[in-house]
């Protein structure tokens, strides 16, 4: 490991010096112990046949592609099965080692090589087939692409832009180039036909899995982690947990994965835990959506784009009339969503939903409840080249359950919208609501669907008429 880490070392320092002599003019050494330090890291890579991607004794000729070449992997790359709870980790680790790691935030890749060369990389695409980005691969910043290890060898892992380098990296941009976030940067760059542009985004990869059996390696999953560090590969920040202490360490453990992965700029959306006998992990199947093997512990929500189709109105239980978000349809955790709640006005217009068209940020709260993140900020009019109609969002002056006038009072500093009719029959379903509630009069029987249909009918007006249902027995 000492040899590979010089390797390491001594790249990163040349880089820098030629950085700092062709982009800026400055010789930080001389020509004399340039030139050492090079032939040093030649006679390393010779010795230790580990050669990286970057190492300034390989120079990798930028590459355009006409397309990106659709590839089958040779295994299934499946997505994850979720957990925001630290009692499910607990559960799922029961008596066995285990393993925690930081759930790189990137794009996922799979990387093949030959006899010790770097001949393929793949995006992990819908899990059965991807996209051959093996043209990019080649200048990432820490992908060897030579490795002591003859025969077939294969890696998963994550292509990430560290926070660092997408601050600089955006910041050079337009404002309406910007990226979001360093997942979308980093997956745009893997993508490019122009390995140039890859070239400049600083992309590192991470490993987080040797699939398939190493010769002279057991079936541990750390050992084969371990073993990719000593061909050259940057490993994903782990913990082994041990079945003993495990469930009083948890905590601690997620924890110091976090703070170690925001100490060096890493972008992460939550944690993976894995048994560590591989052989044992294989024998719990998979399910069609994700193997059991593992399970991911999510401390963030996932964020989703899309599109603001309407803004719907509907009257709660209190009588305010409350905003629902109505957009193009997502998949989130499985479901479709389409709709979510704005709570107010004030939420509303805090998250930035001004327009009919405009695009808009969604998740899951806890992975259940569907809620909107934030809305991308857009100017009010339409270009003419834009086919798609841009509208500002109306706050109805009419209530849309009786047609009375609306007012907006503030109730402890939120605007909310209400009916400005006492008899509406909206703020009547919540009276009648919390009347027949457990807390109130306690009558089974009548749930607010119920009391909804009978309000429709025009049996019920008034508190009054719940004890005159029995004249409607036979239309009932």
């Amino acid at each position: 490991m000492d040899k590979v880490n010089r390797i390491k070392e001594l790249t990163q320092r040349l880089n820098q010096y030629r950085n700092s002599y062709y982009n800026n003019s400055v010789s930080e050494i001389s020509d004399q112990e340039y030139d050492i330090l090079f032939d040093e890291l030649k006679m390393l890579e010779e010795e230790t046949n580990i050669v990286m991607t970057n190492s300034p004794t390989h120079t990798v000729g930028y590459e355009i592609k006409s397309k990106l070449e659709k590839v089958k992997h040779s295994h299934p790359m499946l997505s994850l099965d979720k957990t925001k709870s630290t009692d499910d980790l607990n559960k799922f680790a029961r008596d066995k080692n285990c393993l925690l790691m930081c759930k790189m935030d990137g794009l996922s890749i799979l990387l093949t090589y030959e006899n010790g060369e770097l001949i393929k990389a793949e995006t992990r695409g819908d899990g059965e087939t991807g996209e051959d980005v093996t043209h990019n691969a080649k200048v990432f910043e820490n992908i060897p692409l030579q490795i002591d290890y003859m025969g077939h060898f294969e890696t998963e892992g994550e292509a990430i832009i560290t926070y660092d380098d997408f601050e600089k990296i955006n910041s050079k941009l337009p404002e309406n180039e910007k990226y979001k976030n360093p997942r979308n940067l980093v997956s745009g760059s893997v993508r490019q036909l122009d390995n140039n542009i890859a070239a400049q985004r600083h992309i590192k990869f991470i490993v987080w899995k040797i699939p398939f059996k190493i010769n002279g390696l057991s079936n541990s999953f750390r050992d084969r982690l371990e073993f990719a560090k000593t061909l050259g590969f940057e490993i994903v920040p782990y913990i082994f947990c041990s079945k003993n202490p495990f469930k009083i360490e948890i905590l601690d453990d997620i924890e110091w994965l976090k703070k170690y992965a925001s100490d060096n700029k890493f972008p992460i959306d939550g944690l993976v835990m894995t048994y560590n006998d591989i052989a044992y992990g294989e024998t719990l199947g998979t399910t069609g959506h994700h193997p059991k093997h593992s399970l991911a512990f999510k401390f963030y929500d996932d964020i989703y784009p899309t599109k603001l189709v309407d803004i719907e109105f509907t009257m709660g239980k209190t009588g305010v009339l409350t905003p629902t978000a109505v957009f193009e349809p997502v998949e989130i955790d499985g479901t479709i969503v389409e709709r979510a709640s704005l709570h107010n006005l004030s939420v509303m217009r805090e998250l930035g939903v001004e327009f009919i068209g405009q695009e808009i940020n969604v998740y899951k709260a806890n992975q259940i409840i569907p809620q909107v993140y934030n809305a991308k900020p857009i100017m009010p009019f339409k270009d003419p080249d834009d086919k798609e109609e841009i509208e500002s969002i109306v706050i109805p002056d009419k209530c849309p359950i009786c047609g009375a006038n609306t007012e907006i009072p503030r109730e402890s500093d939120v605007e909310v919208l209400v009916c400005a009719n006492p008899n509406c029959k909206g703020k009547l379903l919540g009276k009648l609501s919390h009347f027949v509630s457990k807390n109130a009069i306690n009558i089974d029987g009548l749930s607010e669907q119920t009391l909804h249909k009978f309000i429709d009918l025009g049996w019920l007006n008034s508190f009054r008429d719940i004890y005159y249902l029995s004249e409607y027995k036979e239309e009932m």
